[in-house]
């Protein structure tokens, strides 16, 4: 029985994401200059020429890998009620939910961190990120502002300071960074 168009488009959804997932995994353990198409595709359990009728390059590939590792990191707004942040309850959930997303995304956050320490790389980056950001600011601001904080931009800017190096510390050492300490503390300065 043939296919319909809609199970035909599902599964060429399905194999762009496996390629995707494939293509995170082999740039954040090799960086993007040691990886290969060839890595790629193995890692996907497909052949180069499947690959390459989904993504032009490995370029086009890393445009589309950082496009996708942004749209779920957006998952951390799960998180945020939706009347926003009001108490410190609600800073607490969303702070541990974004530093959860640190460990269950690690692969992107791997990736990212190297990508944006790389100065021919780091301008794909810049477009997708600003709105990542303002997002990911946005929330925060509306938290301080609320608390009558004389500088919202500067506390959300000062946090995410904070939790990006939390971030480099959590894929350096995930094993030994104490977390919940560190979650205390913020909260002790911010909440």
């Amino acid at each position: 029985m043939p296919r319909s168009p809609k199970q035909i488009e599902q599964l060429k959804k399905e194999k762009k994401t496996q390629i995707l997932e494939a293509s995170l995994r082999v740039f954040s353990s090799n960086g993007f200059k040691g990886a290969t198409i060839s890595m790629i595709a193995e890692e996907a359990g497909i052949s180069k020429g499947l690959l390459y009728t989904y993504f032009k390059d490995k370029e086009n590939l890393l445009d589309e890998l950082i496009v996708y590792g942004l749209e779920r990191m957006t998952m951390f707004m799960d998180f945020v009620p939706e009347k926003g942040i009001q108490t410190k309850g609600d800073f607490e959930k969303v702070l541990r939910g974004l530093l959860g997303l640190y460990h269950e995304e690690e692969d992107f956050w791997r990736l990212f961190s190297m990508l944006i320490l790389q100065q021919n790389i780091a301008h794909k980056l810049q477009a997708h990120l600003q709105v990542f950001m303002e997002q990911y600011l946005g929330v925060f601001m509306g938290y301080f502002q609320q608390k009558n904080s004389s500088d919202p931009f500067g506390e959300a800017m000062l946090l995410g300071a904070i939790l990006d190096g939390m971030l480099f510390d959590i894929l350096v050492a995930p094993e030994v960074y104490p977390v919940d300490k560190v979650i205390d503390m913020i909260l002790i300065k911010f909440g």
